[in-house]
């Protein structure tokens, strides 16, 4: 240290020291906003990378020589123009050749160029001081001389490395003062390493180039640097100023924007906007200079593959701690010659709550938020497999509501709606934690019950159940009761896989269903062979509409007044190829609840008025309605088109209802009987007494004929009952002008009896027993000749 003080303070000229390091800051400053300048423009990139060379060089061999010229060493000295010429070009071609390099671009690459910077200056002032002649001796102190070398390329390297790296002013002029403080460490511990021994022996040196002559070319190559020096603070102000602009400009477009945005050289974030403020409820300020990492909660990694393109998701903390799901999408920035990029920022909030009310609805109801049919089977599927490992027992319960059908049409969607969330309420309240609740579809509900002690347990359930959804419930300012039917498959006694238990679980709800309502049944194996019996049923009745299998046998009626058969009920009958005759009563159900009744019904009626048509004596014809038929649209055109077809009057053919066609859509069904009866066909009410309001429907709706039922026939001569309510529907039919028949008579003292009360016609085996139709005319011949 002290030799490095000496060599300054006692060989130097502390004016021409100064002016070296005034030309030094100038030359450094120039380079660094050229540099910066031939980032921006790509176009002509090379050429101000020659011009930063040139002013590097010049900047760094001026330095060198006017300390030169500062240099006292109390012996004549002179320099040779060929070497110090040479270094100057030398510092030059190293410098353009290192610039050149560097703005490609890369970190290895702008290492590299800073080292090369580093060794051109340090060759320069080498071969400086080779060109230096002086009478003596010159030997170096070779740790100073390492130190000025080793000082000499790693600051210069450090200097443009941080110069390409980073764009601001501040980083500028902190390089171009790493770069000045490398420059004067090469030359004056180079100097403060170097030895001067006088020698007499060593005669002055004879080169033309004085120090006179060498200060003139100074001053030459100083002019030039201060005029570059001035062109590189009018390109600085003018770069500074459109920097500015473009900042302007991006920070109004990025506040525009919905989502967040971030603009980022490297891992730095440099500016954010608005919304994305909001969102994390910081300032902008905050988000300068900080990295991409330091957004995410404590411990949380950026995802992998997010470089200067891509999409990951992750969370960002915000000011209040709640980390907000995110979703980044990262775009390179190509109006800056670093590289930037663009991270946009989306909320993933909304998405994300969007897509968990996706999944809960696919799983879930969403009226009353139970289970639905898929979610419910996943259960299932989740309660055999823990069967299949554990053999826990459990119980699935198949519920139907009573009545609910009626609620929903009388009173609308609205009601039956609000009616199934308090049906769903009461049933969680019904079960356990343990066991699940869930709702299959429209007015169906299941139930899996994880309880010891089966079928005990599951009967409790039931009985509970039945017993909460009986009771009143109050909807909307109305008092609903409706009730539910239950079906219990039991795991693994009825069944062990989905499709087996829930099957199983359907055929006894069916059956508690069938036997009343209200009720529970367990299933049994019994069931599954009644239910295989009735789909072999309807695959065969699907068979007999397609192949004709049908035919009808007509029952003669007869009018008390005259003893003559004025007419008979066409009854159909179908003739299976294997089983024989098989009864309606089997069938004609199965048939309505298939929907097949329409396509039966209308071939009866086709056939009815064919074979009646062909009966010499114009005999009413009594063809019965199913309660599906009559809600068909198409029921008034099937009967006219079949009177039509057949050429049969309409005032011949009698249409035959049960009360239970007029229990649901009244005034529909009554529109419909009036455009039969429009038609010139009569209408009569069948099974009398057997169904619901009988009355009211007598006096809302003109039918032609009553018809009481046999089951007030049979016992007639021993049960008083019978026989007065018999009396009663007779009186009742003559105060309305209606013609009463009694059906079901089979002895001469059940005729008697109702011909003694003013019956007007009866029908039984008295009478006759459903024939053929080749049977009739001869009956019609028989009475008649009688």
């Amino acid at each position: 240290m002290q030799r490095i003080y000496l060599c300054l303070a006692e060989q130097h000229d502390p004016w021409l020291v100064a002016l070296a390091a005034l030309i030094c800051a100038v030359g450094t400053s120039t380079t660094f906003v050229l540099l910066r300048v031939a980032q921006l423009d790509q176009r002509r990139r090379r050429g101000w990378a020659a011009l930063t060379a040139l002013a590097t060089g010049i900047g760094a061999w001026a330095t060198h020589f006017v300390a030169m010229l500062a240099f006292a060493p109390g012996v004549a000295a002179g320099y040779e123009v060929g070497l110090t010429l040479a270094s100057l070009a030398l510092v030059v071609l190293v410098c353009g050749i290192a610039f050149q390099l560097g703005l490609q671009g890369g970190h290895a690459r702008q290492l590299l160029a800073g080292a090369l910077v580093g060794l051109g200056i340090t060759a320069m002032h080498y071969t400086g001081m080779a060109a230096y002649q002086l009478a003596g001796n010159l030997l170096w102190d070779r740790p100073l001389l390492g130190l000025s070398v080793t000082l000499g390329i790693l600051l210069p390297m450090l200097a443009v490395w941080i110069g390409l790296q980073h764009p601001r002013r501040l980083a500028r002029t902190a390089a171009a003062g790493l770069l000045l403080l490398g420059i004067c460490a090469l030359h004056f511990l180079g100097m403060a390493a170097a030895i001067i021994l006088p020698s007499a022996e060593i005669a002055p040196p004879a080169a033309p180039a004085t120090p006179g002559w060498l200060g003139a070319a100074i001053g030459a190559v100083t002019g030039l640097l201060l005029l570059l020096g001035l062109a590189a603070s009018a390109l600085a102000r003018r770069e500074h100023r459109q920097e500015r602009q473009a900042e302007d400009r991006l920070r109004s477009l990025a506040d525009a924007t919905v989502e967040g945005l971030l603009l980022c050289a490297e891992d730095r974030i440099i500016v954010s906007n608005r919304s994305l403020q909001e969102l994390l409820g910081r300032e902008d300020a905050w988000f300068a200079g900080q990295t991409l990492e330091a957004l995410l909660p404590p411990g949380g990694v950026l995802p992998p593959g997010l470089a200067a393109e891509g999409r990951a998701e992750t969370e960002f903390l915000a000011a209040s701690g709640e980390a907000i799901p995110v979703e980044l999408v990262t775009r390179p920035l190509a109006t800056q010659a670093r590289p930037h990029r663009v991270v946009a920022v989306r909320d993933l909030r909304d998405r994300r709550r969007a897509e968990a009310r996706i999944r809960f609805l696919a799983h879930h109801d969403p009226l009353t938020e139970l289970p639905n049919r898929t979610g419910f089977a996943e259960e299932l599927g989740r309660a055999l497999a823990v069967h299949g490992r554990t053999g826990q027992p459990f119980a699935l319960l198949a519920l139907d509501l009573d009545r609910f059908k009626m609620v929903n049409d009388a009173l609308g969607h609205a009601v039956g709606d609000a009616l199934l969330v308090k049906v769903a309420a009461r049933l969680r309240a019904a079960v356990r934690a343990t066991d699940l609740v869930g709702r299959l579809g429209g007015d169906e509900f299941a139930l899996l019950q994880f309880a010891p002690g089966q079928p005990e347990a599951a009967t409790a359930m039931a009985e509970r159940c039945i017993e909460l959804l009986s009771r009143p419930f109050v909807v909307q300012g109305q008092v609903l009761n409706i009730g539910v039917s239950i079906g219990i498959a039991l795991c693994p006694a009825d069944g062990v896989d989905p499709a087996t238990l829930s099957r199983n679980a359907d055929l006894a709800l069916y059956r508690a269903k069938s036997e009343g309502r209200g009720t529970h049944r367990f299933f049994e194996a019994e069931m599954d062979t009644r239910m295989q019996r009735r789909r072999m049923l309807e695959v065969e009745l699907r068979t007999a509409v397609a192949m004709r299998q049908f035919h009808l046998l007509y029952q003669p009626l007869l009018a008390l007044d005259s003893d003559a058969v004025i007419g008979f009920e066409a009854l159909i009958r179908w003739s299976h190829p294997e089983r024989g005759l098989i009864s309606p009563a089997e069938f004609i159900p199965l048939a309505e609840e298939t929907g097949l009744i329409v396509q039966i019904g209308e071939w009866v009626l086709r056939e009815a008025c064919r074979e009646a048509a062909s009966w010499q004596q114009p005999a009413i014809i009594a063809v019965n309605l199913s309660p599906v038929q009559v809600r068909s649209p198409g029921i008034v055109e099937a009967v006219r088109s079949a009177c039509a077809a057949a050429g049969l009057d309409p005032r011949r053919l009698e249409l035959e209802i049960t009360e239970s066609v007029l229990l649901t859509d009244t005034d529909e069904t009554f529109r419909t009987l009036q455009a039969l009866k429009a038609l010139g066909a009569r209408i009569s009410m069948d099974d009398f007494g057997t169904g619901y309001s009988s009355l009211s429907y007598l006096r809302r709706f003109p039918f032609d004929k009553i018809k009481i039922d046999r089951s007030f026939v049979t016992d007639l001569a021993e049960d008083a009952e019978s026989a007065a309510i018999v009396g009663a529907v007779i009186g009742l039919g003559k105060s309305l002008g209606m013609v009463t028949t009694v059906e079901g008579v089979e002895t001469a003292g059940q005729l008697a009896h109702v011909r003694a009360r003013g019956c007007d016609q009866v029908q039984g085996y008295l009478i006759g027993r459903p024939m053929p139709a080749e049977q009739v005319q001869r009956l019609m011949d028989d009475k008649e000749a009688a």
